[in-house]
This record gives structure tokens, sequence and C-alpha cells, in this order.
């Protein structure tokens, strides 16, 4: 637990953070105690239950952001409108996420690791402001990655809590059949806008420094990547072809199964972008400048 503005503690994640863990956010005010996403583990996890817990609100429904919320019963949950059927629902979320109609089995791909259905108490909306005594929390739906996607500016320390727009080198990430790019591109350029002095994600910063120029920067990796692909449409090309060239993923690790996937998925949403704004064209299942 590291206090990185008056009240406010970064929780790393175990395994640095990386998938299937987060970095999560606790405000401590004077009437409500605040925890944004649960996926750090039990060992990172264990300070904020000394503090104490009264609210848990979820970013989004990714099970690193969730991963810990079984050693948290009896908390209010609370997350986006649009999030709670994922939540909710388990049967949603693997449709939600692409696996059903990849064929995989969730149990498989995580195997060891339990995703529940979790009840939600509130649903939140865009613009919304929850006081916590000192310290104020704008609620802040940032679609693209999920749904509903939530990012959280807290004003009084100009800190903005971005969750999965984690401004790392990899990029935005929408390889799931519920990530739209066109909401993801919008939702960047918003936080962008946001006056903040200090950038927390998921999985990378804090950042301090050249703030608007990193969210340019994250941006622009999906521009890189329709580079790639138009780069290789000198003749007309299947999707396949596509696969074989690790454009989203230089290396598969495991499991290599859902990296695969998680590659496809990337890839179909590039392809499809590509065709609707007029850069190429699909036909009988060839891609043509």
């Amino acid at each position: 637990m590291i206090e990185i503005r008056n009240n406010i503690f970064l929780i790393p994640g175990a395994n640095a953070s990386r998938f299937p863990y987060c970095a999560c956010l606790y405000l401590q005010g004077k009437d409500l105690r605040l925890l944004i996403d649960a996926g750090m583990g039990k060992t990172n996890l264990a300070p904020c239950l000394e503090k104490g817990i009264d609210l848990i609100i979820l970013s989004h429904c990714h099970l690193d952001h969730r991963l810990t919320l079984t050693r948290l019963p009896d908390r209010q949950v609370w997350c986006h409108e649009k999030e709670t059927v994922y939540l909710e629902n388990h049967e949603h979320f693997v449709k939600g996420i692409g696996f059903l109609r990849g064929g995989m089995e969730v149990k498989k791909v995580f195997e060891g690791y339990t995703i529940p259905e979790i009840p939600i108490q509130k649903k939140l909306v865009d613009g919304q402001r929850i006081d916590l005594g000192g310290l104020s929390l704008e609620v802040l739906h940032t679609p693209g990655h999920t749904p509903g996607h939530l990012a959280f500016f807290v004003p009084e320390e100009k800190l903005l809590f971005a969750a999965d727009i984690d401004l790392s080198a990899f990029g935005p990430f929408y390889g799931h059949d519920f990530a739209e790019m066109d909401d993801f591109i919008r939702s960047i350029r918003m936080l962008k806008n946001i006056p903040a002095e200090m950038v927390v994600t998921g999985h990378a910063g804090p950042f301090e420094d050249q703030l608007a120029e990193r969210f340019t920067a994250y941006e622009a990796v999906i521009y890189e990547r329709e580079q790639r692909i138009l780069d290789l449409l000198a003749l007309p090309r299947p999707l396949s072809f596509f696969l074989e060239k690790n454009l989203v993923y230089p290396v598969y690790r495991e499991p290599v199964l859902l990296m695969k996937w998680f590659e496809q998925v990337h890839l179909e949403k590039q392809l499809n972008r590509l065709t609707e704004i007029g850069k190429i064209r699909e036909q009988e299942g060839l891609y043509f400048l």
C-alpha cells in the first residue's frame, strides 16, 4: 500500500500487476473508505482490510479486476449500469468476452481460478459524484475496453484512475467480442482532457509527466496496428493470413490458446474498422486495399 496523495493509496497487484492481477486504488475519506477494483491478490489486500473497507467499486467485469473479491464478503459492490449483467450472470460474461464463439471452456482457460457471480447493489452512471468526506469521486463512463468500463477522477487531488485505459506500451486491449474500438478511441480522448496531474491505471504507472502525450501515444498503437495490416495488403488476403503474422502479440505466452484467440478478435475488429472507414474492402472472405 503506497500513499500517492493525501489519504489515497495505490495497492499494487501481485505479479507486478499483470494478469490475472491488477493495481487497485484505496481512498480513505472521513465518512467512507472506498476500494476501487479487487484484483490485487490476498497478500496485497491485507493492508486494506486493516484500514477497513466500506464499499467496493469495480471499474469493469474482467477477472483480473475482481479476482480477490471472494475475500471480501458482505461488502457492497457497485459498477456501471452497463457492466452489471456481466458481473451478475456468468453466461452473459462468457458470451460477452467471446469464449462461446471461440469454443473455449472458461474452467480450462482459467484453471484454478474462480469467477463468481457478483450481486451489484448500485448501478453507477456517467457524471455521478460520490462524497467520501474530504474526498470526492467523479464517475467517468469510458466504454471500449468493456461496455461499462469506468474511470474515476478525484478533483481535490487532481488524480485520475484510468483502470484499463492503462497507458501501457502494449496499447488498447479490445480482444473481446463486447469491446468497441471507436468507443475506446473516444474514451482515450476524453480522459486526455481531464485536468489530472497524476494518472493511475490497473497495470502501469502511476504517471505524473507528459500525460497528454502518453494518451496520444496509447491511442496511436491502434493506428500502428492498422498500418501493419495495410502494409500486408499488396495482394488480397484472408483473415488466416494475418493470424500467422503476430501483429498484436509478438510472442504467445501461456495459455497460448487464449492468446491466439485474443489476436484473432483484435484483428477482426481492426479489419472491420478499416472496412468501415473505407481503407479496405472485404469480398468472399478476402480483404483488399
